[in-house]
């Protein structure tokens, strides 16, 4: 699956660890570059 999350804060970066780890293809969009 692909998913696209906005904001990179601790429950955006949590979620986007979670799903990666089940082999999803994820992209995160924060204002930070980091």
């Amino acid at each position: 699956m692909k998913v696209i999350v906005c904001g990179a804060g601790q429950v955006g970066f949590g979620i986007a660890r979670q799903l990666a780890s089940e082999q999803n293809d994820v992209t995160v969009i924060d204002q930070s570059p980091q």
